[in-house]
């Protein structure tokens, strides 16, 4: 390990709820997670809302408020990453602070693509020598956070326990905009029967029962069936974090519900293009086959590299 990075011992993270909804966050932390590693700093958390809490709560080890320390705060949002990567050795930089940051988006996939000479040492040391070793440390990383940094409430693990480990997930996401309602019900019945047609192409298999979907919109439930011969959904609200004045703490055992159940979906997951709630799963387990649809498009990408997920990073898609 690089000498240089000893000094700095804490990287706190800032959950806040401004940074999006909850797999946006989990984005960030997977990816904070990395660099306190690659930077042998102490990772904690700085948590200060509630609006997840009947869901989960953060481990003691990683509380901010438990292990208060003086930190400096850098605000690194999505149109500030770039030009900060660029210009600054974060290494140099961070050597005798304890920082904190916050962030949607993969900061360690950008960090990667903005190697200094020390990064590049840092790297080698770690061996994160090429893509594939990258995706592995964040797919870990992913599986840390679920595994010890969420303290999960029992009453969700159990109920999850209890759902088997279906072959094929399917997540589909109808966006932040238009939440489905009434008055656009013509269009959303379109858009969710042409996402099945394409699936069900790509799969070309109806009977098959081993399938589990999860979605933001009612009518995906409904509309599935006149696709598949059997389709299976965990039961309770949909919701959806797009609305930063609407808490949903009734209903948020069902989001971490549908986000683990996709992620030890066996064999293969179809996932869109919109959504960190896709992202999360998909690279929580990168030995399946994940097939990404479109819905301006009249195909299916399949064999779809795990790199693409870690590493995307563009305004209005995966921020």
């Amino acid at each position: 390990m690089d000498n240089t990075t000893t000094n700095s011992r804490y990287l706190i993270f800032w959950l806040t709820f401004c940074s999006g909804g909850l797999c946006d966050r989990i984005l960030g932390l997977s990816s904070a997670y990395c660099i306190s590693k690659l930077l042998n700093m102490k990772l904690l958390i700085k948590w200060d809302h509630c609006d997840l809490t009947n869901g989960f709560t953060i481990n003691d080890k990683y509380n901010w408020y438990k292990n208060n320390v003086n930190c400096r705060f850098i605000n690194l949002t999505n149109t500030d990453l770039i030009d900060y990567f660029k210009n600054i050795n974060i290494v140099k930089e961070w050597n005798n602070d304890n920082i904190m940051i916050w962030s949607n988006v993969n900061l360690f996939s950008y960090l990667l693509l903005n190697q200094n000479d020390d990064i590049k040492n840092i790297l080698k040391n770690n061996k994160i020598i090429d893509n594939e070793s990258a995706i592995i440390m964040f797919s870990n990383a992913i599986k840390t956070v679920f595994n010890d940094i969420f303290i999960i409430n029992p009453e969700i693990l159990d109920k999850f326990n209890n759902i088997p480990i279906y072959e094929i997930g399917i997540h589909i996401r109808t966006g932040d905009e238009q939440i489905y309602n009434k008055e656009n019900e013509t269009f959303y019945e379109n858009y969710i029967s042409n996402i099945f047609k394409k699936i069900k192409n790509h799969m070309k298999i109806s009977n098959l029962d081993n399938i589990f979907l999860s979605s933001d919109c009612l009518l995906s439930h409904k509309i599935a069936l006149d696709y598949f011969d059997n389709i299976h959904y965990n039961e309770g609200p949909i919701i959806h974090t797009s609305e930063v004045d609407k808490i949903y703490t009734d209903g948020i055992y069902k989001v971490l519900l549908d986000l683990l159940t996709l992620s030890r979906c066996s064999k293969r997951l179809y996932i869109g293009w919109d959504s960190n709630f896709s992202r999360i799963p998909a690279l929580f387990n990168i030995n399946r086959d994940i097939i990404c649809y479109e819905y301006e498009r009249a195909d299916l990408v399949s064999s779809f590299d795990s790199y693409v997920l870690f590493s995307y990073f563009s305004k209005g898609k995966y921020t």
